[in-house]
């Protein structure tokens, strides 16, 4: 047997065991949620599904989770092209407090969020005009925000560095302004990535429920989203109810998974 006959099964067994890989952790994911699916029962499912609460629960969801992902964006999208395109003094001290939401427990966010709103001056500040925000509904829409603004500013950059800075030096070179070139150049070349971050951000958003826990806690009908519903059911011993929240949080993700695939393109940033 020559050596190159030898070595042929050899050539197959490396794309084997990485498709084998791929394979095994694709249904493994969908064995959990079919199992669960299949406990809980599609009548159970189907009782949950009907009552007012769960729909409510998913109004909060997406309503607070998109007013969260505005403002990440309004922030996310300058901040990012300035990291992306200039290098800034104490570059490494200025990541490092971009990106330290993102290494935090969700739950310590929550807990410096409370004391943040508790505290001088916002603590008094909110009591002079009459509005709080921990333990309320614009608790969640801050709490979200917080947790995902340094996320969205990541996702941000990677989509402009996805674009090639050549076409926005041929601009300027042709008598084009900054904004001019940004708005004109730069955000097309860039909104199949912005518009995948975007719906990643969301989604992110949306399975939010660590920070929530201690900013804002679970009061029914203003700060139960899906996640905290599904912990607030648990712990109380509907599972029946915990589950079906929690179906209902895997397809929204797999949704926002779906959309991203499609909207990226090229410019894709996951």
């Amino acid at each position: 047997m020559s050596e190159a006959t030898a070595r042929r099964p050899l050539r197959w067994a490396w794309p084997v065991v990485l498709l084998g890989a791929i394979a095994l952790l694709a249904l493994a994911t969908l064995f959990v949620f079919v199992t669960n699916a299949l406990w809980v029962g599609p009548y159970q499912v189907a009782h949950y599904l009907l009552k007012p609460r769960t729909w409510h629960n998913l109004w909060i969801t997406l309503w607070t989770s998109l007013l969260a992902t505005l403002c990440a964006v309004c922030l996310g999208v300058p901040v990012g092209y300035v990291l992306s395109r200039y290098r800034l003094p104490f570059r490494n001290a200025v990541a490092v407090l971009i990106d330290l939401p993102i290494l935090l427990p969700p739950a310590a966010v929550g807990l410096f969020l409370l004391g943040l709103f508790r505290g001088f001056p916002l603590g008094p500040l909110c009591d002079g005009i009459g509005l709080r925000v921990d333990h309320a509904t614009p608790g969640v829409v801050v709490a979200q925000f917080t947790v995902t603004a340094a996320f969205c500013i990541r996702l941000m950059k990677a989509a402009f560095d996805a674009v090639d800075p050549r076409y926005e030096v041929v601009s300027r070179s042709l008598g084009a302004s900054l904004p001019r070139t940004f708005r004109q150049v730069t955000l097309p070349l860039a909104t199949p990535g912005l518009l995948a971050s975007v719906i990643i951000v969301w989604a992110r958003a949306a399975a939010e429920w660590e920070s929530l826990m201690l900013f804002v806690g679970g009061i029914q009908g203003y700060t139960d989203t899906l996640p905290m519903a599904a912990y607030l059911d648990f712990t109380v011993g509907n599972l029946g109810w915990a589950l079906t929240d929690s179906l209902l949080c895997v397809v929204i993700a797999m949704g926002s998974m779906y959309a991203v695939q499609r909207i990226g393109g090229n410019g894709r940033v996951w």
